[in-house]
């Protein structure tokens, strides 16, 4: 089903955006027919996602969902007959998620080597004076503070922007997409309201992945699962909201 490309799109997907409300996000995923086969499939790739290589397979089924419900198509859970296709746009995710990810996270581990190393070798100076010391170990500390607060702020608008990246890569499918940065806020800029819903979804939803604990792991990844259906579903709302992001995806189809 192509997406929509003509004039009359921005008034029917505002109604689109309009039935983003948290009822119809939580009952989406039982509403499909095979729901306890999908759901069951996906657990076990989430658990296979441990090892790294089931996050492949969830980030291709999430890219399908939110194309399939940014086409309007009334029972969106993809089917999970085509895993090396679902693999393959899976990959192009990771990539992303892995470009903008690994900075943030290696950055730090550099600059605390670095400084280890620097106040290591200094401190065989300061041995003789416990002020000089103390006041080099407060020093460090208040440096690994400060990177941990800087870690805190990046990964939260990580967290807030990846999803933008990942909505237009599931329409316009090119890898480059993910990271067109400008391009990637300014859809966030033009659905700020319905995105930033979407995203409360997930959290609510993560939330109640939590008690899957409760049942001594054995609901944990179907939770897991569900929650991220939840995201899908809901930043494929966003996307059928979004008129221009829509006429894009025509085009290019």
């Amino acid at each position: 089903m192509p997406f929509p490309s003509d004039e009359r799109a921005p008034s029917a997907v505002q109604a689109a955006t309009a039935r983003l409300d948290l009822g119809r996000a939580f009952r989406f995923f039982f509403e499909d027919p095979d729901w306890v086969k999908k759901g069951l499939v996906g657990a076990l790739f989430c658990l296979l996602g441990l090892i790294f290589v089931g996050s492949f397979f969830v980030a291709g089924y999430l890219l399908r969902l939110i194309q399939r419900v940014a086409r309007g198509e009334e029972r969106p859970l993809p089917e999970w007959d085509d895993l090396g296709g679902l693999f393959g746009e899976g990959a192009r995710a990771v990539g992303v998620y892995l470009i903008y990810m690994l900075p943030i996270m290696l950055v730090p581990l550099f600059v605390i080597g670095a400084g280890a190393l620097v106040f290591g070798g200094t401190a065989g100076l300061a041995e003789r004076s416990s002020e000089a010391a103390d006041a080099m170990g407060a020093l460090f500390g208040l440096l690994i503070f400060g990177l941990y607060a800087l870690f805190t702020v990046a990964m939260l608008a990580m967290s807030f922007y990846l999803p933008s990246a990942l909505v237009r890569l599931a329409l316009l499918k090119r890898f480059s997409v993910g990271l067109e940065w400008r391009e990637n806020v300014a859809f966030i800029r033009r659905n700020i309201g319905p995105y930033v819903l979407a995203l409360v979804f997930y959290l609510l939803t993560s939330f109640i992945a939590q008690f899957g604990v409760i049942l001594c792991c054995v609901g944990v990844f179907p939770v897991t699962f569900w929650s991220l259906a939840v995201l899908g579903w809901s930043l494929g709302q966003v996307a059928r909201g979004d008129a221009a992001l829509l006429r894009e995806a025509a085009l290019g189809s």
